[in-house]
């Protein structure tokens, strides 16, 4: 599918309802900056806006998902076969996008908290690095990992993008950090936990 044809389509439509984008973006619960990227071929909506933003342009799923109109009657089975294909294809590249964002925002924070660390644990001593990384560098990752991909996560669902991938990512993390700081509080109330120096 051809994101150009299908943003074209998407503000002729728009315009045959005589809606502006930011209508339009009000009725599907995204920002008027997000129906512009569509309509500009810069991306597609995501799979769970594509009913709702067929049902506003009042035209069918299938004549959204071919960017024309269908003045048949009856549909033949291959198109429908084929614009469903075009929906999963689509559905498939945003969820893989996502992951590969959620992934890439979290390295980069990764990188940089264990940089600052790295700078900061000059002046320790040899024997500390386990307690390091255990006690500061995963917590403190957990932390601002899922900071960060909140932010991300709240960006996406605001630009009409999907998001869900980014927000278990981010409670998996405190998830995470819960765990560890639950493990590290008895290990130290039965005196066994590490203690640095």
């Amino acid at each position: 599918m051809d994101a150009k044809i299908f943003g074209a389509f998407i503000a002729a439509c728009r315009k045959e309802q005589n809606m502006t984008q930011a209508e339009l973006a009000v009725q599907l619960h995204v920002t008027d900056k997000a129906v512009s990227r569509w309509e500009r071929g810069v991306g597609f909506p995501d799979i769970n806006t594509i009913e709702p933003l067929a049902a506003a342009l009042g035209i069918s799923v299938l004549e959204l998902m071919k960017s024309e109109r269908i003045t048949e009657n009856e549909v033949a089975k291959e198109e429908a076969a084929g614009s469903i294909t075009d929906a999963l294809s689509i559905a498939a590249e945003q969820r893989r996008q996502e992951r590969k964002k959620a992934f890439s925002l979290l390295g980069v924070t990764a990188g940089i908290v264990i940089f600052v660390l790295f700078l900061d644990s000059m002046q320790w001593q040899i024997d500390a690095p386990i307690f390091w990384c255990v006690g500061v560098v995963f917590p403190l990752l957990c932390v601002f990992g899922s900071l960060v991909l909140l932010i991300h996560g709240i960006r996406q669902k605001a630009a009409g993008k999907p998001c869900g991938q980014t927000f278990a990512l981010a409670f998996t993390l405190v998830l995470l950090l819960i765990i560890l700081m639950g493990i590290f509080f008895l290990a130290g109330a039965l005196g066994t936990g590490p203690v640095p120096n």
